[in-house]
Parts: C-alpha cells; sequence; structure tokens
C-alpha cells in the first residue's frame, strides 16, 4: 500500500538529507495544521484532523536528532524481568498487531516468516503495549474500542484508516529478531545516529536467513517508510507515538529476520487483550 503526500500540505520543494552517509530526497512540509488528540464523538473534520496530525509525525521523522535518541529501549536479554518466556527460555513473546484477514491468510497457516525482505513482520515484545493499553483504559474507563484502537494506532506509529483488529502472540528465538535501527542488536539500550566503521551483520538462527546488506536494507526501509508516506518511522529503536502531546517516543520495536520461525501463542481482538491480565 502506498500513499503520495498531498500537494495541499506540501510544497514542492525537494531538500536533501543527509542519514547514514547516504543522501534521500524528502518531501518538506511548507506548514500544517496541529491535529487533534483522541476524543469521544469522532467526526469527519477530527478524522481529517487526525490524518493532518499523522501526516505531520512522517514529515518530523524524516529527520533523526540527537535529541530524538533514547537510552530507554527495552532489551531482550535473559536478566529482563519485563520479558516472557517459554519454559525453556529459549523463545520470548512478541505481539504483532493485524486485521483478521491478514493474520488468517499470512500468519496463522505459516510456521516461518516470508524470506522477503520487503514482507516483514513488526513486532514488540510482550507485554509492553498491553501494559500501556491497559493504562488507557484505567484513565478512560467509558472509552470505546474504536477510541482504543485509535489510541493504539497512534502509540504504535500507524496510520488511522489502516485496519487492525487483534493482537497475534509469537513465541521467537531471540536470535530470529532484530532491532531496526543502525545497530540491530537486540540487547542494546539505545541506536546510534549514523553507520561507522564496520556494517553489521543480521543473521537468523536457521542457516540462510537474514538480511544480505544491512546497511542497504536499513537505508532503503527509511526511504519506503518516507517517501512513500506510509508510516513515521524513527529508525532509533521505538515506534513513533503520534498521539502524545508530551513524547513521540512509543513502543520498543524489532523485526523477525526474515525466514525466522515462530509458533503462534493467541490470536485476541484488541479489546479483549487490552482487558485480560498479563502473561
Amino acid at each position: 500500500m502506498t500513499a503520495s503526500l498531498p500537494v495541499t500540505t506540501l510544497n514542492n520543494r525537494m531538500k536533501l538529507w543527509h542519514r547514514g552517509q547516504t543522501f534521500f530526497i524528502c518531501l518538506l512540509a511548507a506548514s500544517f495544521t496541529p491535529g487533534v488528540l483522541l476524543s469521544p464523538g469522532l467526526t469527519h473534520s477530527v478524522t481529517d484532523s487526525l490524518q493532518v496530525r499523522y501526516r505531520a509525525a512522517i514529515q518530523d521523522a524524516a529527520f533523526v536528532e540527537p535529541e530524538k535518541a533514547v537510552d530507554t529501549l527495552l532489551p531482550i536479554t535473559s536478566d529482563n524481568p519485563l520479558l516472557v518466556w517459554n519454559p525453556t527460555r529459549t523463545q520470548v513473546l512478541v505481539v504483532t498487531w493485524k486485521s483478521q484477514r491478514v493474520y488468517e491468510q499470512f500468519i496463522q497457516p505459516n510456521t516461518q516468516s516470508s524470506r522477503r525482505e520487503d514482507q516483514l513482520v513488526w513486532v514488540t515484545v510482550a507485554p509492553q503495549v498491553k501494559a500501556f493499553c491497559q493504562r488507557y483504559l484505567q484513565q478512560h474507563p467509558n472509552a470505546t474500542a474504536a477510541e482504543l484502537t485509535l489510541r493504539l494506532k497512534q502509540y504504535l506509529g500507524l496510520n488511522p484508516t489502516w485496519k487492525y483488529e487483534q493482537f497475534v502472540e509469537l513465541w521467537v528465538r531471540p536470535q530470529d529478531l532484530f532491532r531496526p535501527c543502525v545497530n540491530p542488536d537486540i540487547t542494546q539500550r539505545q541506536c546510534p545516529l549514523h553507520f561507522a566503521g564496520v556494517v553489521p551483520q543480521v543473521t537468523g538462527h536457521t542457516q540462510g536467513t537474514g538480511i544480505q546488506d544491512y546497511q542497504s536494507f536499513y537505508q532503503t526501509l527509511y526511504f519506503r517508510s518516507i517517501r512513500t508516506a506510509l508510516q513515521p518511522w524513527t529508525g532509533l529503536g521505538y515506534t513513533y507515538d503520534w498521539g502524545s502531546p508530551i513524547s513521540q517516543v512509543g513502543a520498543s520495536e524489532f523485526i523477525l529476520v526474515p525466514g525466522a520461525t515462530y509458533a503462534v501463542k493467541q490470536a485476541v481482538p484488541t479489546l479483549q487483550y487490552c482487558q485480560t491480565a498479563r502473561p
């Protein structure tokens, strides 16, 4: 799915921006009108405002600045008490948010992610997102399912018009995960801003799985996300929360290595997932 940035929001000026020793062409906004936060009874005008806010987030995420880097990313390490492990502690529980159709067509029938580098499975570690949505429901006890869904889209840096219906929990080996930033090491708490020295390698648990050229992959991923206006991808290891007036730092995000083996634990509708106890 691709979309172009509307000329009513952006002018046609093009500027070169340097990231990771490669120049990218980015569309810059001449101006934008701030959007609004989630409120009960969404109207058409509110939906339009959310789209404006979302486009502004994409443009802001295009620029990596030192102050946007954080040292609070969740590391996947055996001593991290926030993670959920299988009984043998060989697999960690991760979560992806999908529509029912996508889950039934691409996730449920398989035990491996696609080997194609343009068909990625993005995940967070359990129970970070569940903790977030449970906290939201506690603070907004009268929130509707639609309002909860929208707030989750904001937190995870997703388009408000895209369809998401259920959270899918997967058991995955840590070796089959990488962090989508300059340093893909999942044990680290922060991401550097630029590539320097030897380019890191991404290989999976199974022989022959991984990323062929990680720097090229990373730069292509960034360019595709920003240029086609798909998502406000930070490239700094966290989702861009475009619904918070305080901080744009959302959940720590990871990607399954192409060809990674996984096992589905459960698929749960969004509201039910947020209402049930944490694992």
